[in-house]
């Protein structure tokens, strides 16, 4: 087992959620004042200044690059979440404002039930635009987990997998998937939100410090960590869609587990160490039943150590969604439908489960 260098763990960190996007190279040329002001006006039906207010002067959250704060939105009260970048992670201001002009157009232009929507953005809070959303008391998905023992997590599943797969359709890597970026909804639907900020920051390939950087490792593919690279190799590694159903896979394992991936590693480094060398993380205690297993499996097809065999998002949503809705999986084993791998792979748990119950049934005393 090798211990990759220090300087190996540093790169890392600015590869960690990255992707550049041609209309990204397009924005450089111009003027970051000048986008920013572009895409204020454009959006300007989101102009909520003069209608937010801050509840609590301290933080009630953060990601890896946004601080979070509680407000309301006026005249109604609604109560919201005030999004603001950190600023000082930029090293210049004119990649926060190219930044900010990237985010409005992205999440502005995204309409899904699994992706949180933005309500608008404010001027109320500094120099550069802040990001309103609505509120969302239950917390993030491992909170909502954590305190709801009746949470259907195979439910969840499917609805973080249908937002993933809505932004792969659309051509966008989210890039920083882990449970933090996932909140749910009053009626208990997973939102995915900061899609794009962790794409953004790559624009000035700023290198995060650890703090900043701390709790993205864990969800960190195997071949953004270095994996399956010999020392001859160099150049930056993006994030893609197959470093995003690894991720993916990590918060199907923090829904089984109710911890964070690699909960046995305390160190960021011991993480990216044993990602490095292909460690996965432990099977969790306690998995029984049929469904449990299946979402196993699903966990550990997301971590195939070559991107080009992981599942698609796609073919996710639609193996998870066939293990919620098949009554009969005896019948959907000898259909044709068993001809996708993933499919069969989940519904052969529930298949063998189902047949060794009936057979234990069939034990006289």
């Amino acid at each position: 087992m090798s211990t990759p260098a220090p300087e190996v763990f540093v790169t890392a960190l600015a590869n960690a959620g990255s992707s550049i996007h041609v209309s990204e190279v397009q924005t450089r040329r111009r003027r970051p004042s000048d986008v920013l002001d572009e895409m204020l006006t454009r959006v300007s039906h989101l102009d909520l200044s003069g209608k937010v207010t801050k509840l609590d002067a301290h933080l009630k959250s953060g990601g890896s690059y946004a601080d979070i704060y509680l407000g309301c939105l006026n005249p109604d009260g609604q109560v919201v979440a005030i999004r603001q970048l950190r600023s000082h992670i930029f090293q210049e201001a004119s990649e926060l404002k190219k930044s900010i002009a990237y985010e409005l157009r992205i999440w502005s232009n995204l309409h899904h039930p699994n992706v949180l929507p933005l309500k608008g953005y404010t001027l109320d809070f500094g120099q550069y635009p802040a990001f309103v959303t609505e509120w969302m008391a239950n917390g993030t998905v491992l909170e909502f987990v954590k305190c709801t023992p009746e949470a259907d997590y195979l439910r969840l599943s499917i609805g973080i997998a249908a937002g993933l797969n809505y932004l792969h359709v659309n051509g966008i890597v989210h890039a920083d998937m882990k449970s933090s970026n996932v909140v749910v909804s009053p009626q208990g639907e997973p939102l995915l939100i900061d899609f794009g900020l962790s794409r953004i920051l790559d624009i000035s390939r700023v290198i995060m410090t650890t703090r900043e950087a701390s709790g993205t490792f864990r969800w960190m593919a195997f071949e953004l960590c270095g994996g399956g690279r010999d020392d001859s190799e160099c150049g930056a590694i993006f994030a893609t869609r197959a470093s995003d159903i690894w991720a993916y896979g990590m918060i199907v394992l923090e829904l089984l587990s109710k911890e964070y991936p690699y909960s046995h590693l305390r160190a960021d480094f011991q993480v990216y160490t044993a990602i490095h060398n292909g460690q996965l993380p432990p099977k969790p205690q306690g998995l029984s039943t049929a469904l449990d297993l299946a979402l196993w499996t699903l966990c550990n097809r997301c971590w195939l150590l070559n991107p080009s065999l992981r599942p698609s998002a796609s073919d996710i949503l639609y193996s998870l969604t066939l293990l919620e809705n098949t009554v009969c999986p005896t019948a959907y084993m000898t259909s044709e439908k068993s001809t996708n791998p993933l499919a069969k792979d989940l519904m052969g748990h529930v298949y063998v489960t189902l047949s060794c119950t009936r057979s234990q049934s069939n034990i006289s005393p």
